[in-house]
């Protein structure tokens, strides 16, 4: 069986290293190959478009489009429509997994077009929208969208709508098999008019174990690594957090963790307790923090981020919106709990009181309880052990192979049955009354 993974990029994002880890787990049991816009990697099964001209112009196509449309938070438009599906049935795969596609990758007219069977793995909410890739409180995306919060549009009938539209038109013909990353982002795309009615299975995320494992806190903390200059002192503890832009990002919930750092910035050992941020800062000035905290920025290397991870005592993920929760998987597979909010994907990760504390959605006195929790736990090997397990149990590549090369060969056998070839639709263009 050979299946071809299309994905933006094979690195740097969440996203992205979740589409190229899976493709790597996945060629111990069939013939996996990736199709990506950008190739960071050396993986030799790894293939870039071509023409690179067409691909850079889609890339500008979608910068100038938000700039006109001016969106609220993270908004991908699908500007121009490339033939990307010419070059994916030249390659004749089996079956087509789709990923993030986004930044003038993959257009819907030109997923409308691929001839195999296609199994789209959910990693945002941008799917089943009008364009943003989190709908925060908004749920047009369960009728047509329009009026759209994101773009801050009064208009029933504004870039949204078009998009979802164009969108309905590309999907509904075809026949489309969808993994969500969580039971929260399943049910969403249940919710919403554009996947309402679709198959829709939960598969989650999974890591390199023998990478992202415990290692003894004191030598984390003190060899070559992310930790090792700042002069930590033995009973110092650790609180982390991080996100690729955890200032910028405003779901990251980098605001909750310091109004919780308020709170227990008035524990009497409120002196040994520091805060580590890792992620780019997007050239912004943190704001003044309650607690002694260290802004690392970007973290390039694996080895470094499970290090940093076994020399925390604890993980804070905040996300108020998360469609998996990947911060929380690797905290755990390096033996360190996690306190997260009870909702969306980080729910599924962490198990209350057992490997970590969920706290009530958006309750920073809650998340502060969390944190207060796990530094006070009378027995943290136990937490410990109950994090390995819960990694061990569900977050290995054999499991997430073994589930998805299951699930392509039903589809496969489904396929035959039915035996439907899909069209391609003709390319839309963008009316001006509606930028």
């Amino acid at each position: 069986m050979k299946v071809l993974h299309l994905s933006t990029s094979d690195g740097g994002g969440g996203a992205a290293r979740g589409a190229f880890w899976l493709h790597r787990a996945l060629r111990t049991h069939l013939d996996s190959a990736m199709l990506v816009q950008s190739r960071v990697g050396d993986d030799p099964h790894v293939t870039e478009y071509r023409p690179a001209r067409a691909s850079a112009l889609a890339r500008r196509a979608e910068r100038v489009m938000r700039e006109r449309l001016r969106p609220a938070r993270y908004f991908s438009p699908a500007a121009l429509n490339l033939p990307l599906h010419r070059q994916i049935n030249t390659l004749r795969p089996d079956v087509v997994n789709l990923h993030w596609i986004n930044d003038g990758f993959l257009s819907p007219e030109s997923l409308a077009g691929i001839r195999a069977p296609v199994v789209w793995t959910l990693r945002d909410q941008w799917p089943m929208t009008g364009g943003c890739h989190y709908a925060q409180d908004c749920t047009r995306f369960e009728a047509e969208c329009g009026h759209c919060p994101a773009l801050a549009s009064r208009r029933p009938d504004d870039y949204s709508r078009w998009l979802h539209r164009r969108k309905s038109r590309a999907w509904n013909p075809r026949s489309l098999t969808l993994v969500a990353l969580s039971h929260w982002l399943a049910d969403e795309a249940r919710r919403s008019s554009l996947f309402a009615g679709r198959r829709t299975v939960v598969i989650p995320n999974a890591l390199d174990t023998a990478l992202f494992k415990p290692q003894d806190r004191g030598v984390a903390r003190t060899a070559p690594g992310p930790l090792a200059d700042l002069g930590l002192t033995a009973g110092q503890r650790l609180i982390l957090f991080g996100a690729v832009s955890p200032l910028t990002e405003t779901r990251k919930g980098f605001e909750h963790l310091r109004r919780a750092a308020e709170i227990l910035a008035r524990r009497p050992d409120a002196h040994d307790l520091q805060l580590v941020v890792f992620g780019s800062l997007q050239g912004q000035t943190p704001p003044p923090m309650p607690l002694k905290t260290h802004f690392l920025g970007s973290l390039e290397d694996d080895r470094d981020l499970a290090t940093l991870y076994a020399g925390a005592d604890l993980t804070v993920m905040p996300s108020l919106e998360e469609a998996f929760g990947k911060v929380a998987m690797e905290s755990l597979a390096c033996g360190t709990p996690v306190v997260c909010f009870d909702s969306s994907g980080p729910a599924d990760i962490v198990d209350h009181r057992v490997n970590g504390y969920l706290a009530r959605h958006g309750d920073v006195t809650d998340l502060a309880a969390g944190i207060a929790f796990l530094l006070d736990h009378p027995h943290p090997g136990a937490l410990a052990e109950a994090a390995l397990d819960k990694v061990m149990g569900y977050y290995t590549f054999e499991r997430q192979a073994r589930m998805y090369s299951d699930l392509y060969a039903q589809v496969l056998e489904e396929d035959r049955w039915a035996g439907l070839t899909p069209a391609s639709s003709p390319p839309v263009s963008a009316p001006e009354d509606i930028l």
